[in-house]
Parts: C-alpha cells; structure tokens; sequence
C-alpha cells in the first residue's frame, strides 16, 4: 500500500471510527433523557434529588435509612433504627432534614410490637407537628401533637450529643447523657408539647392544652366506659377544678 492511500485509509478509519462514537453517545444521551416505565421494581433504596445533587426525599428500607443531615452534615443519632422501621425522609432547600414517614411491626418474644409516624420539622429544628400510632401487646396510642421549638440551631444540640456519644460507655457517660438532656429541657431545646389529641393506651380519649414549658394546663378526657370529664391543673400539675359529664353536672 503506497503512501497516500495509508493515509487515506487511516484518515477515513478515523472519521468513521468517530462518526459511530458520537453516534452512541447521542443514543445513549437521547434514552436517558427517556421516561422510562417498569412494572415492577426491587430495591432497598430511593434517592430523589435536585440537579445539584441535594438530596430532597429518600424512601429505604430500615437498613439503608439515612442518618439526620443537618448543616450539610449527617449525625448518626437514630441509634442504629433499634426499631426496624422503613420510610421516607423529607429534605427542605438546602439539603437539611425537614421531617419523615416511618413505619415497623414485629413479633417480639411476649407478643408484637407495631408503630407509625409522620412527622414535620421546624426549620432548623426538629419535628413541630407529628401524627404518631404505638401499640404494644393491645396497648395502643394514636394521636397529633403539636410543639413549640427552640430558636436554637438543632444542629448545636447535635454536636453536643455527638461530642458525648463518642465517649466510652460507662456510669460517667451515662450521667453526663441523663444531665445534658435534663439540662435541654430546662433550656427550652427539647421541645414543649402544646397539644395533644389522641387515644391513650388505657383507651381513654384525650385532649390536652399545655402552656409554653409543656406543662398540661387543660385535659378533655373521655374515659373507656363514655364517662366525660375537664380538667384544669395548675403550673405543678395538680388538678384544680373538674367538670363532670353527669347528669347533675357536678363539679368541683
């Protein structure tokens, strides 16, 4: 082969060679652009996110569910999902945490034990409205809760907690747990639960008003055999006035 038709041919490999290169990449881009449809998916995780890759939803197993992402940053605080539960996890803007769904159930040794939960978060804060079920061997509770949250970052709480976690388990750990969480609730960055309305595990309705420390202040209660009754409570917790649902109204 001369000269000039060695260059010719190569040449010509070059282009064709090229030519089908852009040509399955304008396949493989065009079908991924592609909606695509499945009648059936196995999988153990779910990531939706934005174009900049900020997570804004995530459904998984109880395995793969995330840890807390706060400040960009993920906090290993869910104590390893004990409970089992699988769900969705809600991300606001910024990629923060914003609130979830979760549910479990199970067979345990002396019975079952069951639970769901949706929840949302406060911004920079955690949850502010819940709708929670429990049950545990027959013992039910289902109810909303509305609370009040700190103006603190959560994310001050966290690397406190964090900075505890990680020392080694023992009677010091123990305690210095049991103050900083008595110390939060003093602080206010706990949380205060304003209202609840719900069903209690003694089968009793129940709607309760607290005060800005989560104090109950005003119950509604209608107990398991349709007796009704309203209780005010004072700031310590005592029970200063009842109205009755009896015939004669009595009240005290």
């Amino acid at each position: 082969m001369s000269r000039d038709n060695e260059l010719t041919f190569l040449t010509r490999y070059a282009i064709g060679t090229t030519t089908i290169i852009l040509g399955m990449a304008t396949v493989g881009f065009t079908a991924a652009r592609q909606k695509q449809r499945f009648e059936e998916i196995d999988v153990e995780r779910i990531n939706l996110v934005e174009k900049d890759g900020k997570l804004r939803l995530v459904i998984a197993n109880h395995a793969r569910l995330p840890d807390p992402i706060i400040g960009g940053k993920s906090y290993p605080l869910r104590g390893g999902n004990a409970t089992g539960a699988a769900g969705m996890i809600f991300f606001n803007d910024e990629g923060n945490e914003d609130g979830g769904m979760t549910w479990a159930g199970k067979r345990t040794a002396d019975g079952y034990r069951a639970s769901a939960g949706l929840s949302f978060d406060q911004y920079d804060q955690d949850e502010t409205v819940t709708l929670s079920y429990s049950d545990e061997n027959r013992r039910r509770r289902a109810g909303l809760s509305i609370l009040d949250r700190s103006e603190e970052p959560i994310q001050i709480f966290a690397e406190s907690l964090m900075a505890i976690n990680r020392l080694p388990d023992g009677p010091d750990k123990t305690e210095r747990t049991r103050r900083f969480r008595q110390q939060a609730v003093e602080r206010g960055v706990a949380g205060a639960q304003r209202l609840y309305a719900g069903k209690q595990a003694d089968r009793a309705a129940v709607v309760m008003l607290a005060d800005p420390r989560g104090r109950p202040r005003l119950r509604l209660r209608v107990d398991s055999l349709g007796a009704a009754r309203i209780e005010f409570l004072d700031a310590g917790g005592k029970v200063t006035r009842v109205l009755s649902g009896t015939a004669d109204g009595a009240s005290r």
